[in-house]
Order: C-alpha cells, then sequence, then structure tokens
C-alpha cells in the first residue's frame, strides 16, 4: 500500500474509531450487549493509528489480572480480535 494512502487511513481512523468507541460508551448500559461490542470495535479501528495503539500497549500492564484474562482467551477469539489483542500485548514487541 502506498505511502500517503497508509497515512490517511491511520489519520482518518483514529476518529471514527474514537465515535464508534463513544456510541459504544453511551449505548452501554442498555440490556443489550451492542455497547460493550461497539466500545471493543471503535478500539480495534483506533489502533490503527501508533499513538493508540501505543497507549493502549502501556494502560494494560497495568492492570495485571485482566491482561492474563484477556492473554487466556486470546486463543479462543476469531482471527481479527486475536490480531489485535497480540498487537496491543505488552510483552510482544512490534
Amino acid at each position: 500500500m502506498p505511502r500517503p494512502i497508509k497515512n490517511l487511513l491511520r489519520w482518518t481512523a483514529l476518529p471514527v474509531g474514537l465515535i464508534i468507541f463513544l456510541i459504544g460508551a453511551i449505548t452501554f448500559p442498555l440490556p443489550l450487549p451492542t455497547g460493550l461490542i461497539l466500545m471493543v470495535a471503535g478500539l480495534m479501528i483506533a489502533a490503527f493509528n501508533p499513538l493508540v495503539l501505543r497507549w493502549i500497549k502501556r494502560t494494560r500492564p497495568r492492570f495485571p489480572r485482566l491482561n492474563e484474562k484477556i492473554r487466556g482467551l486470546t486463543p479462543h477469539m476469531p482471527g481479527f480480535i486475536k490480531r489485535f489483542l497480540k498487537r496491543t500485548d505488552s510483552s510482544r514487541r512490534i
């Protein structure tokens, strides 16, 4: 992929991902699990931006119990979620 298109994708993914994340945060209290799904999808989209990816990698070790649960669930996830979780794992280098 040419470099200008890659940069455009990275910087447009940030606001789109954050908007989806905010919609998920607003709908989180509803009885349907759409809020959580939208929040995860928003973070996955925003993680195309290197700044967000770095922030997620720095934040995961701050919650060691949750991080261990995520590592335990990673092998059982679909491929696209598994790739995202492996990319954001703090013990793994990019």
